[in-house]
């Protein structure tokens, strides 16, 4: 299990657990120094209250700057088809140090699977995507025309755009050399089987080099204040 609340006592018993797996740091705070941080997180491991460390949108120098300290198992960082930022110095430093990378929103928050267009008119009120420059207006507009060679490869593969988006980070590892565990979020249980599924598809050289320039041309940024994302940072 992994978990993101304080590591008392009393919230490993409200968990029912006598230790969290995984207990990430989310959103550093760049004013304190990250030895720091993750020298606190390292007291629980010593207390026995927690297994192991991860850290989530960290330079490829805070990753360093963290393992010099105690060891990180896994960096939690934004990585799809159209955000590829990390793979410039993250994912090299975490394959050097032998840490996991586990993405989050490797389906663009929905955007990859098709399911809307423009988040302003299409999504809720309450909807933190309506704030994300890249799913609004001309962006939205740009970037749904993106998802072209998406639909020829899942149409190749009798897939899902979900699946090929998937089936796309799940090979990052192979090429990078590290391991990779994706957190697509769903609340379907029809959708996690969709994503399982995702693991048997093998995506060809050419299919590949389909997809290769989409993130280059993605218009807008992942968030409308991109200081605490580790792009923001590099």
């Amino acid at each position: 299990m992994f978990a993101t609340t304080d590591g008392n006592r009393p919230s490993l018993e409200r968990l029912g657990v006598d230790a969290i797996d995984l207990y990430y740091m989310h959103r550093r705070d760049v004013n304190v120094p990250i030895e720091e941080s993750v020298g606190t997180m390292a007291d629980l491991v010593r207390e026995g209250k927690v297994k192991h460390l991860g850290l989530s949108e960290v330079t490829a120098d805070e990753l360093r700057a963290a393992q010099a300290v105690h060891p990180i198992a896994a960096v939690q960082s934004e990585w799809s088809l159209f955000s590829r930022d990390i793979e410039a110095h993250v994912v090299p430093a975490a394959a050097d140090l032998g840490v996991a990378l586990v993405p989050y929103s490797p389906l663009g928050r929905g955007f990859l699977t098709g399911s809307f267009v423009d988040a302003e008119k299409e999504l809720s009120s309450d909807d933190f995507r309506r704030t994300m420059p890249r799913f609004r207006g001309e962006n939205a507009a740009a970037n749904a025309a993106l998802l072209e060679p998406v639909r020829a490869v899942a149409a190749a593969h009798g897939a899902s755009l979900a699946q090929i988006a998937l089936a796309w980070v799940q090979q990052r590892a192979s090429v990078h050399g590290l391991p990779v565990v994706q957190i697509p979020g769903t609340r379907k249980p029809s959708r996690v089987e969709e994503n399982v599924a995702a693991t048997r598809i093998v995506l060809t050289q050419e299919e590949l080099s389909s997809l290769e320039p989409i993130a280059s041309k993605v218009a807008g940024t992942r968030y409308p204040n991109m200081s605490f994302a580790s792009e923001g940072r590099e």
